[in-house]
């Protein structure tokens, strides 16, 4: 069993829930244990002395959680659920250690206590580069590109490139944090033949269901994660795998970049039909800060440079971000939306240490060679978008 925790804190405003929470860990260990009824108590608490782990209440649970960590952020937490109805939004994943149903508390908690101790925990650090580290780091937008631009299928959610326990790159469904979490949890197990393929099967908290983790060792040190459904064929995992990972040897390798490789692709294609133009607007989820406007210019372009794409218009607005982007042939509107989309908040996320979801679900795209007239964006505004 993990290393049990020394100090507890619960947020439980149902004293009678509480109480039978503080007798249950007592039964399994030996804790110091705090007991708040609201967020700003809690708060309180930690302000004057840290804790290895705080339950929390789904209600209200996503302000809590950014409550309790901007005070201590490698804080374990485990939310508390009323019901085995209540459906956990997904905006929870990769940012809990673990779940706790209430009617199951005698029977899960020792599980749960010990499952979110020993799962691990990533914090996003912002990295000091010196100008010589910088120069010879690999471009996040290389490997990003290379994710992006594999065919993945239905099995496959998400693909992950790590440098032993470090995240580097990845595309798919999960986020950052889960991303992160899977990239330390294998490197916890690490593999001393790079040629040894791995299968592991992990539970990540608000994910229903068992995921797959396949890991191939590019090197001694550089690695490729696919995380698939648990029934996936390895196989299909293999087959996928192999082109994928002679394209990420020769960028890791430095013998290839696919910004050069793009970039001559467009060349050669700037005199031939069937080069496409879409117009694609998304929005953020809060106002864009005037410290990201830059970053995020440059990591369109950056985008557009690795994948043979020109932006003819880039234009950045607190509640709007509109391009205009001419791409090679065969590039469909939605492929092309979640690249500028989806890439742009991975580097901002991955090289700006910004630790939140930047943009809201959906984005609008039209074949386009000029921006949308103002009717057209206003319409977007006023109403949520449904694709993504």
């Amino acid at each position: 069993m993990a290393k049990i925790a020394q100090d507890i804190l619960i947020l439980e405003p149902d004293k009678t829930f509480a109480g039978r929470l503080v007798r249950a860990l007592n039964r399994i260990g030996s804790f110091s244990i705090s007991v708040v009824p609201s967020v700003k108590e809690a708060c309180l608490h930690l302000v004057q002395a840290r804790r290895d782990l705080a339950f929390v209440p789904v209600n209200d649970g996503a302000k809590i959680i950014r409550s309790l960590r901007a005070i201590q952020p490698d804080l374990r937490l485990i939310l508390v659920t009323p019901t085995t109805d209540v459906e956990i939004p997904t905006t929870y994943s990769g940012r809990i250690q673990g779940l706790l149903i209430k009617p199951l508390l005698e029977v899960e908690l020792p599980v749960i206590l010990n499952e979110a101790l020993a799962q691990p925990f990533f914090i996003r650090e912002r990295e000091a580069f010196t100008r010589a580290q910088l120069s010879n780091a690999l471009d996040t937008v290389a490997l990003i590109s290379a994710l992006h631009q594999a065919e993945f299928g239905h099995f496959v959610k998400t693909a992950v490139v790590a440098r032993d326990s470090k995240l580097l790159a990845y595309w798919g469904e999960l986020n950052e944090r889960e991303a992160a979490t899977i990239a330390l949890h294998v490197n916890k197990g690490e593999a001393k033949d790079p040629a040894t393929d791995r299968l592991q099967f992990l539970h990540l908290p608000a994910r229903a269901g068992d995921l797959l983790l396949y890991t191939h060792q590019i090197d001694r040190h550089y690695r490729l994660i696919f995380i698939a459904l648990p029934e996936t064929p390895v196989s299909e995992l293999r087959k996928k795998e192999r082109p994928l990972t002679r394209h990420l040897e020769e960028i890791i390798t430095g013998r290839t970049s696919p910004t050069t490789h793009a970039l001559r692709q467009a060349t050669k294609e700037e005199n031939l039909h069937g080069r496409v133009s879409y117009a694609i607007v998304w929005r953020p989820r809060e106002p864009i800060a005037d410290a990201l406007v830059a970053p995020l210019r440059q990591a369109l372009l950056r985008l557009a440079s690795a994948n043979g794409c020109v932006l003819n218009h880039t234009h950045i607005q607190q509640d709007l971000i509109h391009i205009v982007a001419t791409c090679p042939p065969g590039c469909e509107a939605a492929w092309t939306a979640h690249l500028f989309k989806n890439g742009s908040e991975q580097i901002i996320q991955q090289e700006y240490g910004v630790v939140v979801s930047l943009w809201e679900t959906g984005f609008y795209a039209t074949n386009s060679t000029k921006p949308l007239k103002e009717a057209e964006l206003n319409l977007f505004l006023e109403h949520a978008p449904s694709a993504s």
